[in-house]
């Protein structure tokens, strides 16, 4: 069964999306740190003064690039003691999102459900951008466009569900089993096992996979995990929470532990499923294990004995590399299997700028995305593309 997560309008009321202009994002030319509104904007934020905790975004392709910081954001009437005119605007602090964005970068003004905004930006062209793009639309120039989710009714998507996750935004299966007895009753305890052992549990959880493609049957195990994951996770954190922090330097630690453990899991999670769903189709494969020096490509086929056999043909072998987004840390995967020219890279990115996506075909490189995710892209991209049953049948051919 697929989880129901509903509408976007759960968790977000409504965006503003503009191009940033060179006065708003260069202080030589401005210090104001002030946003022009719009009219449809009152709708969303009011027409009263109004102070927003807000998170600054900067989102960039290359990772080490894109960073955060907190503040509040004023939307106010410059014209307030005006009679007749009013003049709407958002005064912000100086922060990381606006420091580092540059004319025609796309600037988005989300707000949340809990009241709370995210202001975000992304460079023009990049991926970060087309999934802006993907959840909020794309009709952007000067001035703020503005989508009310509360009357577009916009179904959250699996591909939607990973935008919303990139931005802070987490998503809670409507549907969702109550996975704690079953955790306590098949571990004995509310406690994380290893990975391995938590991806079986999922599986087990889900049940019965038959009439499912490889594609389905990955993506139900994925939500099964993490909502499995998020559950329990709850419970620790509840627990932690009654406990007490000793300083702030204890909470930050734990709060680290929390983040690092839930990218950790999740790249292992999607490497555990991928991994049995080759042991069930009888793909022969190796995981994890060493081409060239201290080389691992994720998966080997058909084996990692063939890899070095000499004289065994190089056409016939085949290496998978996993990311759940892949962004600019894709290029890792060409350092790996030297013996392998072409490389295919599994990824649950929602969106690809075309950009990229040439980048990558140039490279030699080719993308396996589940089906349901490829819905997000147009014909001519899905094209250089393959969904995890073409790649069983790529490798089962070999």
């Amino acid at each position: 069964m697929m989880l129901d997560f509903g509408k976007l309008d759960a968790y977000i009321a409504g965006v503003a999306l503009k191009r940033i202009s060179q006065v708003e994002c260069e202080e030589r030319y401005s210090n104001q740190h002030e946003l022009n509104g719009v009219k449809e904007m009152r709708k969303l934020f009011g027409t009263t003064k109004k102070i927003y905790p807000t998170r600054f975004m900067r989102l960039e392709d290359d990772e080490e690039k894109s960073g955060e910081s907190y503040g509040d954001m004023t939307w106010y009437d410059a014209r307030e003691a005006h009679p007749t005119r009013t003049e709407y605007r958002f005064y912000y602090q100086k922060n990381v999102a606006i420091e580092r964005a540059g004319p025609e970068d796309v600037l988005g003004i989300i707000l949340k459900k809990d009241g709370h905004v995210l202001f975000v930006t992304a460079p023009k062209g990049s991926q970060a951008e087309a999934e802006l793009f993907e959840l909020f639309g794309s009709a952007l120039g000067a001035s703020f466009s503005v989508v009310d989710f509360e009357e577009k009714g916009t179904t959250l998507t699996f591909a939607k569900r990973m935008i919303l996750e990139a931005l802070g935004i987490e998503s809670v299966a409507q549907d969702a089993k109550d996975y704690l007895g079953f955790i306590e009753k098949k571990l004995g305890s509310l406690s994380f096992p290893n990975t391995k052992t938590f991806s079986g549990l999922a599986r087990e959880a889900f049940g019965d996979t038959r009439g499912l493609s490889a594609d389905e049957r990955l993506i139900y195990w994925w939500n099964t995990e993490e909502t499995m994951f998020k559950q329990l996770e709850n419970v620790e954190i509840e627990s932690r929470l009654k406990t007490g922090f000793h300083d702030v330097d204890d909470f930050l630690t734990f709060s680290q532990f929390v983040r690092q453990r839930r990218s950790s899991r999740a790249g292992s999670a999607l490497e555990n499923h991928l991994s049995e769903i080759f042991e069930t189709e009888g793909v022969m494969h190796s995981r994890g294990k060493k081409t060239e020096g201290n080389k691992k490509p994720d998966f080997i086929f058909p084996s990692i004995e063939k890899y070095h056999e000499a004289g065994f043909p190089m056409e016939r072998l085949a290496m998978l590399g996993v990311k759940t987004t892949c962004k600019d840390r894709w290029r890792q995967v060409l350092a790996e299997a030297d013996k392998i020219p072409l490389k295919h890279l599994f990824t649950l990115q929602p969106k690809i700028s075309s950009n990229q996506l040439d980048e990558m075909s140039g490279a030699n490189v080719r993308l396996v995305i589940p089906s349901e995710l490829q819905e997000s892209y147009c014909c001519d991209i899905k094209r250089k593309m393959l969904s995890l049953e073409d790649f069983l049948l790529y490798v089962k051919h070999l």
